[in-house]
């Protein structure tokens, strides 16, 4: 089982922070543990389980009556995984736990336990691990144990399970000394008012995380995928304002920039959907391209000790792979999204740009239509929060290209066709648009400025 391994690159690395960070209180509530249908098995006898995160998580005090030792070092404020050898085995218990898992009716994605802010630091194995206090017991990460074992997730049945290894646990934990595959490659690129990081996967790893500093900004991109037993690529943007300097920065903005964003916050909801007016409000300062496409999803917000976190959960329909590139643009403001990967060559023509778009779509472009002026091309997306959405690009016979998606989301559910009016450089489109008792599809048609993005709704 492949271990996520964090690197930091070395061409664009920010020096080592001194400065502790800005703690949260100890007892805020910072996220919630879910309840899930996912069974764990510690050597096929089933454990407690939860969700953090779209992550397994057990109880790391549960481990006591499967064969580890969860010490509490007290005046440290250190909890202590290992797993003994006694008598020239394996501890194993004289019996184990009568525990009978069952799927939490009408439960399942609903929160579990509230995570509270701590400064309690828990290793296993003597590794510092990432660790979730639940009012007096401390909730680890399931895959965290493969320092004993081997870890395995059965999508279909639900199942994430751990085999101890007696190898392993006679290492301490740390059992081979493993060849340091390629890491990914990463690089992060800054205009006055934008921040954009690179990455391209690498098959043997999970994750990626470093501080990224061509700007001299603390911001870390983490992106990862297969996460456990549900998988769903996800990047990570994490700023630590308690260490930022006195004085404007480009890390300044760019936090304040998401900060005032309407996105929701795991304290307050499990439910990380953004909707159209939200999508179309993050699309203008945040967004992800995946091998050039444009990816859609949701944007939440999240916090740590000393750290704030903002999230971006791809849809599904998104798979993540080795060789994959993938990028990740922060903007102060409303700059042109495209084209973020692939770059158009300078004085590219109408076609160049054209067929770079119609690569940028996760299945194919819908719709495109031509005159003297201009090509206007449709594309679809299959999304997990906003059902069918069609993005529409305008790319002049010059070879300029325009976003015109946010004019014309806010009028339909669903677009039919499109068609240039009178003008070449207005077109029509015709859909269908939610009623206001949310109940049925009526017809909606309206005009767009292709220079402009006005728009003018259409009887």
């Amino acid at each position: 089982m492949k271990r996520i391994i964090g690197f930091v690159l070395a061409a664009v690395l920010l020096l080592a922070l001194s400065v502790a960070a800005a703690a949260v209180p100890n007892g805020t509530i910072v996220n919630h543990t879910l309840y899930t249908d996912i069974v764990a098995l510690i050597d096929n006898h089933p454990i407690r389980s939860y969700n953090v995160d779209n992550r397994t998580v057990v109880v790391a005090e549960d481990l006591r009556a499967y064969g580890f030792y969860a010490i509490w070092h007290a005046e440290e404020r250190w909890l202590e995984v290992v797993r003994p050898v006694v008598d020239g085995e394996p501890l194993t218990p004289a019996s184990y736990p009568d525990y009978k898992p069952e799927v939490p009716a009408g439960k399942v994605g609903t929160p579990a336990h509230n995570i509270l802010a701590t400064d309690i630091v828990t290793t296993i194995a003597g590794d510092k691990v990432e660790s979730w206090n639940i009012n007096g017991e401390t909730c680890i990460l399931f895959r965290d144990l493969e320092r004993y074992g081997e870890i395995g997730f059965d999508p279909e049945a639900r199942l994430a399970v751990y085999e101890t290894m007696p190898y392993k646990v006679f290492a301490g934990g740390h059992a081979v000394e493993q060849a340091v595959p390629e890491v990914w490659q990463v690089s992060g690129q800054t205009t006055a008012d934008s921040m954009t990081v690179t990455f391209t996967v690498n098959e043997d790893y999970d994750s990626w995380s470093g501080f990224l500093g061509t700007d001299k900004s603390d911001v870390t991109m983490d992106t990862i995928w297969s996460a456990d037993t549900a998988p769903a690529a996800k990047v990570t943007v994490a700023f630590y304002p308690g260490l930022f300097q006195p004085g404007e920065s480009l890390r300044h903005d760019l936090f304040d920039t998401l900060s005032a964003l309407t996105i929701p916050s795991v304290a307050d909801t499990v439910d990380f959907t953004n909707t159209t007016e939200v999508r179309i409000a993050v699309g203008k300062v945040f967004w992800v391209t995946l091998n050039g496409k444009a990816v859609s999803g949701d944007l939440f917000r999240s916090q740590g000790n000393g750290h704030v976190d903002f999230t971006f959960l791809f849809d599904k329909g998104f798979a993540v792979k080795a060789g994959d590139v993938i990028t990740v643009t922060v903007s102060t403001g409303d700059v042109e999204q495209l084209p973020q990967t692939g770059t158009v060559p300078e004085n590219a023509s109408a076609e160049e740009v054209l067929n770079l778009l119609k690569n940028r779509f996760l299945y194919h472009e819908v719709e495109t239509v031509e005159n003297d002026y201009c090509y206007v091309i449709r594309g679809y997306f299959s999304g997990t929060s906003s059902g069918n959405a069609n993005d529409l690009y305008v790319v002049c016979k010059t070879g300029e290209m325009k976003n015109l998606t946010a004019s014309v989301w806010p009028y339909f559910q669903t677009v039919d066709s499109m068609k240039f009016g009178d003008d070449p450089k207005v077109l029509v489109v015709s859909g269908k648009v939610l009623s206001a008792d949310k109940e049925n599809l009526i017809a909606s048609r309206i005009e767009v400025n292709m220079d402009t993005g006005e728009t003018k709704k259409l009887p």
